[in-house]
C-alpha cells in the first residue's frame, strides 16, 4: 500500500514538472519581450516615456545613490538627453530567473556602452536584481536594484562575461 502511494506521488509529481517548466518557459519568453526589449529600445533611443511605461506606478527604485520611489525615479528619467553624434547600447547577461504565475525576480549584469562623437567609446557595467510583477496581462519591473560593486569588488566584464547573454534583436 505504501509502495503504491509512493508510486503515485511520484507519478503525480513527474507529470507537474514538465508543466511547471513549460510555463516557466512561457513567462521568460514574456519577459524578454515585454521588460527587456522593451528596456533596451527605450533605453537606447532615450525614450522615458517608453521606458516609465515597463514599470509598475510604485516602483522602488535602488542604487548606489540610495532609494528612489516612483514620483522620484520617474522624475530623473524625465531629465534623459540625447547628444547629437553619441550613443548608447545596453546588454543583459542572467544568473537567475524565477517566475511563478504573476511574480517573478531575476538577477544578472548589464553592460552599457557609451560611444562619443569621436568614437571612443566606454563600458559600464553593474549587476542587478529586479521583481517583476504581471499588471493587466503584461510584465513590468516594480522593484529594480542595481550596484556596481560586489563584495568591495568592481563589477567588470568578467562577472558579465560569466553569466547567460540575453539575445536580443
Amino acid at each position: 500500500m505504501k509502495i503504491g502511494i509512493l508510486g503515485c506521488l511520484l507519478l503525480c509529481i513527474a507529470i507537474q514538472f514538465p508543466l511547471f517548466a513549460q510555463k516557466a518557459q512561457e513567462a521568460e519568453k514574456e519577459v524578454n519581450t515585454q521588460v527587456w526589449q522593451a528596456f533596451k529600445t527605450a533605453y537606447e533611443a532615450r525614450d522615458s516615456e517608453a521606458f516609465k511605461a515597463i514599470h509598475t506606478d510604485d516602483i522602488l527604485r535602488v542604487n548606489d545613490g540610495g532609494i528612489k520611489t516612483a514620483p522620484e525615479y520617474f522624475a530623473s528619467i524625465d531629465s534623459w538627453r540625447t547628444s547629437e553624434g553619441t550613443s548608447i547600447t545596453i546588454d543583459f547577461a542572467f544568473e537567475n530567473r524565477q517566475y511563478n504565475a504573476n511574480t517573478g525576480y531575476e538577477t544578472g549584469y548589464y553592460r552599457v556602452i557609451y560611444t562619443r562623437e569621436n568614437g571612443e567609446s566606454t563600458n559600464y557595467y553593474g549587476q542587478f536584481h529586479v521583481v517583476l510583477k504581471k499588471v493587466d496581462g503584461r510584465w513590468k519591473i516594480a522593484q529594480d536594484f542595481d550596484t556596481s560593486t560586489i563584495g568591495g569588488k568592481n563589477v567588470d566584464g568578467s562577472f558579465f562575461e560569466g553569466a547567460t547573454l540575453l539575445e536580443l534583436n
